[in-house]
Parts: C-alpha cells; structure tokens; sequence
C-alpha cells in the first residue's frame, strides 16, 4: 500500500463523515438531556440525569465494541443509506452502531457543558427570559446566545476529543483515517511516515473543528456580550 495523497485524503474524508453524524447526534441529544436536566418535572429531571451520568460513565471504546459486535454480521438493510466512504455497502450497519456508539460517548459531557452554560446566566437572566414572554423555540435561542460564551470553548474541546475517539472504528471493517494509519504502517513497516501523515491530518481537522467553534462564538457570543438580555424600560 502506497502512501499518497488520494488515499490519505480519501481516509479523512471517512472520518470526517462518522465525525459529523456521530457530533451531530450527540450535540441533538445532549440539548435534550441538558434542557431535560434542569426541567421541572421530576420524573424527567432523574431520567436526564441518569442517562447523563450513564453516557459519561461508560468509556467510549466499550460503547463501540458492543455497538459494533451486536451489528457485525447482521445483514444491512436495503434503506440504510451509506455515506461513509470506503466502507462496504454490506457493512453499513456497523458503521451506523459504531457511530452511534461514538454519540452516546459524547452526549453526556457535553450535556453537562450546556447544562452548566444555562445554570451560569444566573436567576436573573433566566427569569427576565421568561418575562419576554418568547415560545419554547424562542427562548431556547436566546438563552444559546446568552450562554455561548460559556459553552462554546468546552464545546469546541470536546468535539476535538470526540474527532479522536472516531480511531475506535478501526476496531472493525469501518473505513477512517486511523485504521489507514495501522493498515499503512504495518504492510509497509515504514511507520515513521504513516504516522506523521496521520498525526498531520488529525492536527489539520482539529484546528479547522477549533476555527468552526470561533467563528460560531463570534457570531454567537460576541453579540451576547456587548448588550445585555433585555433593554430596560
């Protein structure tokens, strides 16, 4: 296997896909659990809790293990979409546990990153939010703006380390950059090269994951700063 270009660009791409779903995932439902998590209700304040405590419990590698296990063999159903590049149609189900695995590794730190981002606007902001008299929708969206400041730098830190726990998909048949890395490095056993390759591209994809959490914070939390939630009569 010849180190080049395409097929380190190729591997990178793989990765980047089961990034985006599984960060995209785990973002959907770390709001839930975050919103969930500081509701009234208590029958759904303990369940949040409990799913938090649980998906920040169990490491990420054992996650996508069991994940990957229980879908490995099974027959991938004709409707699953395949987006992951390098990866068999055939095993597109355990590239889906996988990344859903990865999610669920995720979800709980960051719904306790957007929890303690809500909680640190203090009672004030939070009662004048709710005296606007906005929707659901509404206020969630000015609440986000209010705490982007708080939340974004951890954000951005943790989905740098969620880009590296995607390496566990070499775990299985799943096509990414660190199993590009492994497979490279040990056919050719020219290890210093596949290694500074790949070391290369993960430092790349987290600056440009860095630079997309500054560019949402400045528009987000820069404007939240400079005025306050509600303009006084």
């Amino acid at each position: 296997m010849l180190l080049g270009a395409t097929g380190l660009l190729h591997q990178a791409l793989a990765t980047v896909t089961i990034w985006a779903l599984s960060a995209v995932l785990a973002l959907s439902l770390a709001v839930a659990l975050a919103v969930g998590s500081s509701g009234t209700r208590t029958a759904l304040r303990l369940l949040a809790h409990g799913a938090i405590t649980v998906t920040r419990g169990v490491p990420t590698s054992l996650l996508v293990v069991g994940a990957g296990i229980l879908a490995l063999g099974r027959p991938s159903p004709a409707w699953l979409p395949d987006p992951f590049p390098g990866t068999p149609p055939e095993l597109a189900l355990v590239a889906w546990a996988v990344t859903a695995a990865l999610a669920l590794g995720s979800t709980g730190h960051l719904a306790v990153i957007f929890r303690t981002g809500y909680q640190s606007l203090g009672p004030a902001r939070l009662e004048q939010a709710t005296v606007l008299g906005l929707g659901p929708l509404r206020r969630l969206g000015l609440l986000a703006r209010e705490a982007a400041a708080a939340t974004l730098a951890p954000t951005g830190t943790r989905l740098v380390h969620h880009l590296h726990n995607t390496a566990f998909a070499a775990l299985f048949p799943v096509a990414e950059l660190f199993g590009w890395v492994q497979e490279g490095a040990n056919t050719t056993f020219d290890i210093g090269r596949y290694t500074t390759a790949g070391i290369g591209a993960y430092v790349l994809l987290s600056l440009l994951i860095w630079a997309l959490c500054r560019g949402v914070e400045h528009l987000l939390g820069a404007p939240a700063r400079r005025q306050p939630a509600v303009v006084p009569a």
